[in-house]
């Protein structure tokens, strides 16, 4: 457990920002009345996100590995980090949905509906198993992705 410690601490950060983030799309108004502005607006949510797989893995390389990293090793701390930033996606999605904005998926498929897209479609995409799938699969997907280039970025020793 000792040498996924950094991972853990980091995918909590993560999830703790993701949450706090939907809070402010909430506060802002991207839950209603900018709903259809929502998307757009979650898109910057990456920066943070980003920024949380470069402190990790930089930790990685400064308290684990003694200040000397391989690509290697920092790759698969970042797939380690996006595995257990998966793992916490469906907490996130439900504390999301149930607690925060409840009438997110309505308010969504209401706005989308009223363009002209079919009501069954939206249904099946806005809902909570439709997000938690999404979350998942984007976490990891991205995060490996973010992962390979923040380790070219970081290494600092030949394997």
């Amino acid at each position: 457990m000792k040498k996924f410690e950094i991972e853990l601490k980091w995918a909590s950060v993560y999830t703790a920002i993701s949450i706090a983030w939907v809070y402010l799309e909430k506060y802002l108004g991207y839950h209603d009345e900018h709903v259809s502005s929502q998307a757009i607006f979650s898109f910057w949510l990456m920066v943070p996100q980003i920024l949380v797989y470069v402190l990790a893995i930089r930790e990685k390389r400064e308290r684990y590995y003694k200040g000397e990293i391989t690509w290697q090793k920092a790759f698969i701390s970042g797939v380690v980090l996006s595995a257990v930033i998966g793992g916490l996606s469906p907490a996130s999605v439900y504390t999301m949905v149930e607690l925060v904005t409840p009438e997110f998926f309505s308010n969504i498929v209401e706005v989308r509906a009223a363009q002209g897209i079919p009501r069954e479609g939206l249904e099946q995409i806005y809902n909570l198993n439709s997000y938690i799938s999404q979350a998942i699969f984007n976490n990891l997907g991205s995060g490996v992705f973010f992962s390979a280039i923040i380790a070219l970025v970081l290494k600092n020793k030949k394997p």
